[in-house]
């Protein structure tokens, strides 16, 4: 497969570059997506962390105790400081034994500047009474760093994507005349969980027949509706596994099906050709504007009532978002889920959807984009 070139610093240089330019001493940030994003450290259940990153780019990792062990191996902190003693659920304050190993650290105690984001409550408060220096937001800088991934997100993302698709070929199976909708939901969430040999989060909305024309959750919901021949079978399954999502949708026609069929051939038409826009300096709205159009041209009386797309990472509805109100500018390096549907209320809907990552020469399939030595 084709490598994607990541022409630009990883997310610990830029944010190192951005605390060099505001004058911090340092950065702190608590939760487990920060956590994640700056160390690569995620589990499935886990107590409150934080990282503290040195102006050098050196990252102290603090995490529960009895996590230290497992936090040693998986993340790519350089070092990993533990709070807390043994046990799980005895303590009704952990932030309470955290936040004073994080104000204790050097690089903390010695700073007079302290970039701060926290996801959370009441961290800032505590670290401000526990440290001498000023608590400057970062929140905005650190998501302005997450829009563009680097080699190892776009693994994990590609993981999870791949559980998607796992998911997807065991609706395709189980779509037959007389399985319900719930039964569709369980089979896919099955055979996600048992790909990924471990516990991952998983959303999902799973339509069929009319159901399906009235787009998704929380309208409707997958239940004990049962298919019919001829119907159409959305179903959009989302994956969380290492901290990661993956997202698809695809549309899955049970028996002949022409006109579901017919549906879902012209509107992966269009996502091929939208997924060609995904360029630096295009924007949502743009990208937006086209598919609305191409879809109502293609469908007379049909509906497009939801967004085009949005990013995907360390959250499943990430920026940028692929609607009217969103103009930021595509980079390259972003990852955005992009996904046409149509609707005939009373009737039927067909929607697809698949991961770009963004480039000069267009949107990539994920996919395609990472290879055994990407970046």
């Amino acid at each position: 497969m084709t490598a994607v070139a990541l022409p630009y610093p990883t997310r610990v240089q830029r944010l190192t570059d951005w605390m060099t330019e505001a004058k911090l001493d340092c950065a702190v940030a608590l939760g487990a997506d920060h956590v994640n994003h700056l160390t690569g450290y995620s589990r499935y259940f886990g107590g409150p962390a934080a990282v503290v990153v040195g102006c050098d780019g050196a990252r102290t990792l603090v995490v529960a105790l009895d996590e230290a062990p497992i936090a040693q191996e998986l993340s790519t902190a350089d070092e990993v400081l533990s709070y807390g003693e043994r046990g799980f659920g005895l303590d009704l304050d952990p932030l309470g034994s955290l936040v004073p190993v994080v104000a204790g650290l050097p690089a903390v105690t010695s700073a007079e500047r302290i970039g701060f984001t926290s996801e959370l409550g009441g961290a800032e408060e505590r670290l401000a009474a526990a440290a001498s220096a000023e608590l400057v937001p970062a929140a905005g800088e650190l998501a302005r760093i997450r829009l563009r991934k680097d080699a190892d997100e776009l693994a994990r993302i590609t993981a999870s994507y791949e559980l998607c698709w796992i998911a997807q070929a065991a609706v395709g199976a189980a779509a037959i005349a007389g399985a319900s909708e719930i039964e569709l939901f369980a089979a896919a969430q099955s055979a996600a969980l048992l790909a990924a040999g471990m516990p991952i989060e998983f959303l999902s909305d799973l339509l069929s027949g009319p159901n399906a024309a009235e787009v998704c959750g929380p309208i409707r919901v997958p239940g004990r509706r049962t298919v019919t021949e001829g119907d159409g079978v959305i179903a959009d399954l989302v994956v969380r596994c290492n901290g990661y999502w993956g997202d698809t949708a695809e549309t899955h026609p049970v028996g002949d099906a022409p006109e579901v069929r017919a549906a879902r051939d012209e509107l992966y038409g269009i996502l091929r050709l939208i997924a060609s826009r995904l360029v630096p300096g295009a924007t949502g709205p743009d990208v937006y504007m086209e598919m609305n159009q191409r879809i109502l041209d293609a469908f007379p009386g049909g509906e497009f009532p939801h967004h085009g797309g949005h990013g995907i990472g360390l959250g499943c509805f990430d920026d940028p978002h692929v609607i009217p109100a969103d103009p930021t500018p595509f980079q390259t390096g972003m990852v955005l889920a992009i996904e046409p549907g149509v609707y005939f209320p009373g009737r039927f809907g067909a929607r697809v959807e698949e991961i770009f990552v963004v480039s000069t020469g267009g949107g990539i399939e994920l996919r395609e984009a990472v290879g055994d030595h990407v970046g």
